[in-house]
């Protein structure tokens, strides 16, 4: 005589444990958004992908992909060399930035993340942009000999 509680016991076990990865997949699947494609889109998508790819309208580049922006001269506050500087590289004190909308505060690309952090606390203005200064600035400084 077998044992077919035994057996009967672990199928059931089985089924259960595979009801519930498939039940966490669909949940996936419906949190992630894979089950939401109308029928329209379906159709639109299998009767000519490449038109309705040449009709997307391309969006213009905008701040966050790298592109630079200007800056208002008297936004903008160097740090190089344990100095704060203009625009025309005559000192500043960051304690008088109070009432300025925005400062941008260029550092030098060899200053660690938390002297960055230390030097933008010194600086206090409420709405501050950490920027690295370019080639041309560190060349513009170093000619002014800072």
């Amino acid at each position: 005589m077998s044992d077919t509680t035994q057996t009967n016991a672990m199928a059931e076990i089985a089924l259960a444990l595979a009801m519930g990865f498939f039940s966490i997949m669909v949940l996936t699947m419906v949190s992630m958004g894979g089950g939401m494609m109308s029928q329209s889109v379906k159709s639109v998508l299998d009767d000519d992908p490449i038109a309705l790819a040449n009709t997307v309208e391309k969006n213009e580049p905008d701040q966050a992909k790298g592109t630079s922006r200007n800056v208002q001269p008297e936004n903008l506050l160097i740090y190089y060399k344990d100095r704060f500087l203009d625009h025309t590289f005559k000192p500043v004190d960051p304690t008088r930035l109070v009432g300025r909308d925005k400062i941008v505060l260029a550092v030098d690309p060899d200053l660690s993340m938390s002297a960055t952090m230390q030097v933008r606390k010194r600086v206090s203005a409420q709405d501050i942009t950490v920027v690295v200064l370019n080639d041309k600035w560190l060349k513009a400084l170093q000619e002014a000999k800072l």
